[in-house]
């Protein structure tokens, strides 16, 4: 699967996906991650990506031109308009935005179906209302505030990349982990037995899978919304 991830901040984007799980999938080609400079596609020497908004008001706003240049150096739009029938294509290309759908597990499996996810970081006030003509979705990984579209984006890209088979190394993992069936991960623990009086629950030092299991699902602790 590949991730076009379009910033102003191709580093951070780099950094990050370098290492840990997503780096060893990348190495081992199962994903793809491509941090695309918005900078670059734009026609002036200053390298602008921001203007003043019309009308007047506080602070600069990402200009439509070099996102729209970016999308079309990556084929997706072509002569003002999409360049592939959305319906049909497994690519999807979104935006970070506060007033967009609230990302979850759900929406990681269906992303984790397709060939192609791009997603696009603000910064600033926000973009040019005009982007939103290029774009299949807006999605906001909650409700508080941030820099940029950077952190969320790879957020979205790592519980993504985790879902496609082959990307963990423990199939366990997929099925036992926190969110999976509707349910937060009970408690787990490991050595040493006892740190400064706090002990392990003398269950999962026995050895009686059955009752260790049925702890487990005493101590799941609670359910998330579908």
């Amino acid at each position: 699967m590949k991730f076009d991830i379009l910033t102003l901040f191709p580093d951070a984007i780099h950094n990050y996906s370098e290492v840990s799980i997503l780096g060893r999938a990348q190495k081992s080609r199962q994903i793809d991650i491509r941090a695309h400079d918005i900078r670059d596609f734009t026609l002036d020497k200053q390298h602008h990506v921001d203007d003043k908004p019309y009308g007047g008001g506080a602070g600069m706003v990402l200009q439509v031109e070099p996102i729209y240049r970016c999308l079309e150096s990556l084929g997706l739009v072509k002569d003002g308009k999409p360049a592939f029938a959305k319906a049909s294509a497994r690519r999807r290309i979104i935006i970070m935005d506060p007033d967009g759908k609230k990302f979850d597990q759900k929406m990681a499996h269906k992303f984790s179906k397709l060939d192609n996810l791009v997603l696009i970081c603000g910064r600033y006030e926000g973009f040019d209302e005009r982007v939103y003509k290029f774009i299949d979705e807006r999605i906001s990984v909650g409700d508080f505030v941030l820099a940029g579209g950077e952190l969320p984006a790879l957020t979205i890209v790592e519980s993504t990349a985790r879902l496609i088979p082959g990307v963990l190394g423990n199939k366990e993992s997929l099925t036992e982990e926190t969110f999976v069936e509707g349910v937060i991960e009970y408690p787990q623990y490991t050595r040493p037995e006892d740190f400064m009086g706090l002990k392990v629950p003398k269950i999962l030092l026995s050895g009686d899978h059955k009752k260790i299991e049925q702890w487990r699902q005493k101590n799941t602790k609670r359910s998330v919304k579908s």
